[in-house]
């Protein structure tokens, strides 16, 4: 048993061994570099996080303008629809007929029938 566990473990140290470089040169790294990379990392982010909320406030800015903006255009749509209503008014046109083509309506004497002609009984 003893054995077997000493092979297990000269082979681990083995293998960490092999490994040793890349550790020891990422340790060197982290040790030298680690609190300037990780505040890099910290500014970056800042910065990231203060231009998408710049983002997001012109984005509503320009939300609230185009809503303000269709308000004004069905408020002036509801006008004119009722300026549209008002002048086809029956009445209105009736009057207008009367007062400046000077047209009437006719009595049933001025009235004459047509009959269509007989080419039939020719």
């Amino acid at each position: 048993m003893s054995k077997s566990k000493s092979r297990a473990d000269k082979k681990k140290v083995k293998e960490t061994n092999s490994l040793w470089p890349f550790y020891s040169l990422m340790a060197a790294f982290a040790r030298r570099f680690g609190v300037i990379t990780l505040g890099v990392i910290v500014v970056i982010s800042a910065i990231t996080v203060a231009y998408q909320t710049h983002q997001l406030r012109q984005a509503t800015i320009e939300l609230k303008k185009l809503q303000d903006e269709q308000t004004a255009l069905d408020l002036q749509w509801q006008k004119l629809r009722l300026e549209q209503s008002a002048l086809s008014d029956h009445s209105r046109i009736e009057q207008l007929a009367e007062q400046q083509l000077e047209m009437k309506h006719t009595d049933n004497d001025d009235e004459i029938i047509m009959k269509p002609a007989l080419r039939d009984k020719e």
